[in-house]
């Protein structure tokens, strides 16, 4: 099947040699370029492709996780994420930069299309409408990425003239509203779906969905809710049997996945299982769980651990919630016919050593049903973006918060729990609002690690400070499977999060030294 992913290196390919080399790259955009290009519909399709490759960067949106009390990085790089993780974070670590480029660059090729596609002569009005259309999507969602990361950032919606450079930030709010504007704009002029040919490019399910995730975000309830109610009537999604399978490369067309960061073996690949695979995987296991997210994970009796007489501390991976063993690597699991030993091979007293896991634990999630390469291109499994699972999820959370409880909320929430292979308990109707809160947030955690949306959950929720001023930790302590001894909890880091500093993230210095119109967040 012809992927996007195949696509978009085409494209990209011939945009480069059809124009100057920063081509859609950097502004202003020089000026032979734009003049010789936008002179076929074939050439506006190209320049779209070239902007899906700014949905792709999952080999940097892995480690985001490494910002939250789920997971852990033993190394700074490939852009100092430690340092976000542990509290130590100056203006100037790469993490910043990285994410501010990488999404300005992103919107840069957005307003080259927005700007130039009318210059395309006796073009299709259908396929320009949709083409456009994708392009101001890739654009607002850099945007939804950026507000979320930084706060207050520069609006900017059409290419710059190098006097135009020094822009202020825009209000969060004011960005937000663009973002769900924009939505309501393009939306009919997107497919409900695409041929098999043509797969993977955005739909009407995506845009409403990033309308619903952006006003969830922004405390918008009414209109978080109404468009993932939108989703949930397109009929177009439905969670999918085999939770595992959304990750590991074998289900790429799942009707459950909305959007993805697509990969194709030998032209598109990535370095997902270095990153998530242990060494008898091949991998670094560079990002491993910490053990707050596996405490997180419920018996099957739908209690916490704290709580279930189904809970055996001796053996603390039996008669919990599946989707603990569908993520998670615990000792002795076994993956793609291997048995992982977290301490191989490295040694029970020194965790961490020659790449074995500092935590006790790998991630099941996004190692590929078969690893083959070298380690920055050994896996070729989609990274998800948006999937039907978190429209459900918005849909109750949004619910909840504006104090409209219904059986429609119980039910969404217990769909994500129901999925065939899962099977946790339903939710029993009559709980307190400030109950289903708690629920819908559990539910969040345990369905989404390694999906960005714990780092955006824990800072709107305000519940940083909570849950990241405390000791990051595994399980490898002294540990003697014969008697069954897991030990005790050890220490991995010692992390701090500031209220008043961390719950945004710093503006590059780099930027702000080049854009005299920037303010830096409070207290960097």
């Amino acid at each position: 099947m012809k992927k996007l992913c195949y696509l978009l290196l085409l494209g990209f390919g011939l945009v480069t040699t059809s124009c100057q080399e920063d081509f859609l790259d950097k502004q202003p955009l020089d000026a032979l370029s734009n003049e010789t290009y936008w002179t076929t519909s074939d050439e506006a399709v190209q320049a779209v492709n070239a902007c899906y490759r700014f949905l792709s960067d999952s080999d940097q949106r892995i480690f985001l996780s490494c910002a939250t009390d789920d997971s852990y990085s033993w190394s700074n790089w490939p852009s100092d994420i430690q340092f976000i993780g542990n509290g130590s974070a100056t203006t100037n670590v790469g993490v910043f930069g990285h994410f501010w480029s990488f999404f300005y660059q992103a919107i840069a090729r957005a307003n080259t299309v927005v700007q130039n596609i009318d210059r395309v002569p006796n073009m299709d009005a259908a396929l320009k409408a949709r083409l456009t259309a994708e392009a101001r999507f890739i654009r607002a969602y850099a945007y939804q990425q950026l507000i979320g990361l930084y706060g207050d950032v520069p609006l900017i919606t059409q290419l710059q003239s190098t006097s135009e450079f020094n822009v202020p930030r825009t209000p969060r709010a004011e960005v937000a509203a663009f973002v769900a504007a924009e939505m309501d704009a393009i939306d009919e002029a997107l497919p409900l779906s695409y041929p098999a040919t043509d797969g993977g490019r955005i739909t009407r399910g995506a845009a409403l969905t990033l309308k619903a995730r952006t006003m969830l975000y922004e405390g918008k309830w009414a209109e978080a809710a109404t468009a993932a109610k939108a989703v949930m009537d397109l009929g177009q999604y439905a969670l999918d049997n085999n939770y595992v399978s959304l990750f590991d490369g074998t289900n790429k067309t799942s009707k459950e996945i909305i959007l993805a960061d697509q990969h194709i073996k030998n032209l598109y690949a990535t370095a997902l299982a270095t990153w998530v695979g242990g060494p008898t995987l091949g991998g670094w296991g560079q990002v491993v769980p910490l053990q707050s997210l596996v405490d997180a994970y419920e018996t099957i009796d739908g209690q916490p651990i704290t709580a279930s007489t189904a809970y055996d501390p001796a053996k603390p991976f039996e008669n919990r919630d599946p989707r603990l063993k569908m993520t998670i690597l615990t000792p002795g699991s076994v993956i793609n016919g291997k048995t992982i030993d977290v301490t191989a091979p490295g040694s029970l007293d020194a965790p961490g050593k020659n790449n074995a896991s500092y935590s006790g634990y790998y991630y099941r999630k996004y190692i590929p049903n078969v690893i083959e390469g070298n380690w920055d291109s050994n896996s070729w499994n989609d990274f998800v973006l948006m999937r039907y699972a978190e429209v459900l999820l918005i849909y109750a959370e949004a619910q909840i918060e504006a104090g409209a409880i219904d059986q429609s909320v119980y039910d969404a929430i217990n769909a994500v729990r129901n999925r065939p292979g899962v099977n946790m308990p339903a939710i029993p109707t009559g709980k307190s609002q400030a109950q289903l809160r708690d629920i819908v947030r559990h539910e969040r955690r345990v369905e989404f690690p390694l999906e960005e949306h714990r780092l955006f959950d824990i800072r709107r929720w305000k519940i940083a400070e909570q849950v990241l001023n405390a000791d990051a930790k595994g399980i490898l302590s002294n540990w003697d499977p014969s008697r069954g001894d897991y030990g005790k909890n050890i220490q991995i880091e010692k992390r701090t999060f500031r209220p008043e500093r961390d719950y945004l993230w710093a503006i590059p210095q780099t930027e702000i030294d080049v854009n005299r119109s920037l303010q830096q967040n409070p207290n960097w």
